[in-house]
């Protein structure tokens, strides 16, 4: 491919690129200047009337534009926003769709191809295609520039000659007619330019005879860089508006990065906690999932709440499950709150909240690397809308998604809600609002990821309740009184009393605060009234480092009866007044102790021998139920003996759990996306 045509394509100089393309032969030699054979800018002189049309800060124009010396055409539209100081053109030549975004005020050029889905960045200052829109460095700071007027930016009554040659028909419409001789040194050229307006005086313009539209410019000239040649072009302008419309033409498109993009506003940081749900979209396979995540770095846990696809096969079923994962252990405890199933396991390597160390254990992944924040350098693009929402984008490219395909492409795209929508929704936001995550990948698809319901409040201890994992064999009820007014102090704030509950009894205990559950309060004249469960150690070993070593049910009931019975088992509490707080001690010897039992059912018939009445007939309807309840519940209870007293095999059997797919092969550890 010629240089000339790279030029049109890739950065859709216009009738500027031909102009501005040195041509074979060319050398900086002395110019030619003025070629009075075109025309003599001396021989133009303005006209007082008509008064000629003031053009808008801000437009949008659609142009045909003919270049008759080359045989072709080509269409674009053009942006401009004097305020905003930006431009933009979209234009269409030999079948190829390129934009052009101008940012002097970074003295930058984003040039797009939409067909390839790439972009180039360059310097604007230098760039050819500066001479679309005008470029003026500031002289206070080189790095910034600003767009021309809009005037300068038609080349129309910018300081140059005008003169009015009276009224001409364009098109079939009446037209105020300008002609001026230009000079361009840069290029060496030489050009007559012929500017058609409407005439506002007999012809409604759409914009209203408050503005005349531009209709047509005809150029005609010779260039004298390099080669010399003559030119002759027709720019045919359409719907001329004074908006530029709800579209983002300043933008480069959704989807698209632009390598050596200046970064102008740094990625927000995330904070060590947070909650929220994600509707996830399939885009290829027209799927929907949600998911609600629960996030605890200063925690070590997270948490899943998700319904696997039911078109994909589940170790743990279709039914709502709730996964637990315990960084301080390495277990993760799968749930199905349906029918009561819980499954430990050791965390994949391949979840979404895990990073393997090496090949056998695992870590909970930073809030950064939750976010994929740390896999590439990302650039912000500007704000576009995300339901309804102004928001903030950011952009990267990745080479290593999905894991195992090295060397595959993927953009990633994030969206925050920008500034003011953060403030009304109620809360002070340290990482932002995320909308929306948006993936593509040309082989392997495009997903999205819009959340919803963000909250950093860190998540509460019991929100990670893995109580139905542990039968009545490895668990143990507890209560002890507190004396003090429950009104005037644990009533105050009923939860943060019971979060420092759980504190003090860790504390004391030295259990992990995961096995802590079920805390209930009370009261009654005197005393505040505690009752809570403490759970049992796992039944596997999981797979972090140095994992947190856990003492017995035994031991930690005896640690928790000698801290209570010595005075040691303090727990803090509101007082109402300001921030103040008081610190309540347990009643020593207050402890007790229960036992979770199971009782047999049973069913004595009653000694009548006579024929069955209708009374007799449905007790023994209830009979049979009772007997066939018995047998089951003892079918169930061997089972749940033999398994080590879980419903499902545990230990290291399950393969690891990834949230929206599953996989009956255990997963390779590795580096998850």
């Amino acid at each position: 491919m010629d240089i000339l045509l790279q030029c049109r394509i890739k950065s859709a100089l216009l009738f500027l690129c031909v102009l501005y393309v040195p041509q074979p032969g060319h050398t900086d030699g002395p110019k030619h200047g003025i070629d009075n054979s075109i025309c003599n800018p001396a021989s133009i002189t303005n006209s007082v009337t008509p008064k000629r049309p003031q053009l808008p800060s801000t437009y949008r124009v659609s142009i045909e534009a003919n270049i008759e010396n080359r045989n072709y055409s080509t269409d674009y539209t053009e942006y401009y926003d004097s305020v905003a100081n930006k431009g933009a053109t979209h234009q269409w030549f030999l079948g190829f769709h390129v934009q052009s975004i101008y940012s002097p005020g970074t003295d930058e050029l984003f040039t797009v191809e939409t067909q390839t889905k790439t972009c180039t960045t360059d310097t604007l200052a230098t760039a050819g295609p500066k001479y679309i829109f005008g470029y003026q460095p500031s002289s206070s700071n080189p790095q910034v520039g600003r767009l021309y007027t809009a005037a300068g930016a038609l080349r129309f009554g910018n300081g140059t000659n005008e003169q009015y040659m009276g009224t001409a028909r364009v098109r079939g419409i009446i037209a105020d007619y300008w002609k001026s001789c230009m000079y361009w040194p840069g290029m060496d050229a030489t050009m007559e330019v012929h500017w058609y307006f409407t005439n506002t005086g007999a012809w409604d313009p759409a914009t209203g005879k408050t503005l005349p539209s531009p209709l047509r410019c005809q150029v005609s000239g010779k260039v004298w860089s390099g080669t010399p040649h003559m030119f002759n072009h027709t720019y045919e302008f359409n719907e001329f508006r004074t908006t530029i419309g709800p579209s983002y033409p300043f933008q480069t498109p959704p989807g698209i990065a632009c390598p050596h993009r200046k970064d102008t506003k740094p990625l927000p940081t995330p904070s060590n906690y947070f909650v929220f749900t994600a509707e996830t979209l399939n885009i290829d396979f027209t799927s929907i999932g949600f998911i609600k995540e629960w996030y605890a770095k200063d925690m070590n846990m997270v948490r899943y709440d998700y319904q696997p696809d039911p078109g994909t096969p589940s170790p743990y079923g279709h039914d709502l499950l709730s996964e637990i994962h315990d960084f301080s252990e390495g277990i993760a405890y799968i749930q199905d709150p349906t029918i009561g199933n819980c499954t430990l396991t050791t965390i994949s390597a391949r979840d979404i909240d895990s990073k393997a160390v090496d090949a056998n254990h695992v870590r909970i992944r930073t809030s950064q690397e939750f976010f994929n924040f740390d896999k590439a350098a990302y650039q912000y693009e500007g704000v576009r809308k995300v339901r309804g929402i102004d928001a903030d984008v950011w952009i990267a490219t990745r080479t290593d998604w999905p894991p195992g395909s090295p060397g595959q492409n993927s953009t990633w795209e994030w969206y925050f809600a920008r500034q003011g929508w953060r403030e009304s929704t109620g809360h002070t936001y340290v990482f932002g609002m995320p909308l929306m995550l948006s993936v593509h990948s040309d082989n392997y698809g495009s997903l999205v990821y819009n959340t919803y319901n963000f909250d950093e409040e860190k998540p509460k201890i019991w929100d990670f309740d893995i109580s139905r994992c542990y039968n009545y064999t490895n668990r143990q009820d507890f209560a002890f009184k507190i004396p003090g007014s429950y009104q005037n102090t644990a009533a105050l704030n009923l939860q943060g009393f019971k979060y420092n509950v759980i504190v003090a009894v860790h504390q004391a205990a030295t259990v992990s605060a995961l096995r802590i559950t079920n805390v209930k309060i009370d009261y009654d004249a005197s005393n505040i009234l505690v009752s809570l469960t403490l759970l049992g150690t796992p039944i596997i070993r999981g797979d972090v480092n140095n994992p947190v070593t856990q003492v017995s049910l035994t031991t930690a009931a005896t640690l928790l009866t000698n801290a209570i019975n010595s005075n040691q088992l303090k727990i803090s509490a509101g007082t109402g007044v300001g921030t103040q707080t008081t610190t309540l001690t347990a009643q020593p010897y207050s402890l007790k102790q229960s036992s979770h039992v199971v009782q047999k059912g049973y069913y004595v018939p009653p000694a009548k021998t006579a024929a069955y009445t209708s009374g007799a007939v449905a007790g023994l309807g209830v009979a049979m139920a009772i007997v066939f309840f018995v047998f089951g519940f003892a079918c169930m209870y061997i089972y749940y003996r033999k398994n080590g007293g879980s419903f499902t095999k545990g230990g290291n059997d399950n393969a690891g759990f990834e949230p929206k797919k599953f996989d009956n092969e255990s997963p390779e550890r590795g580096d998850d996306a």
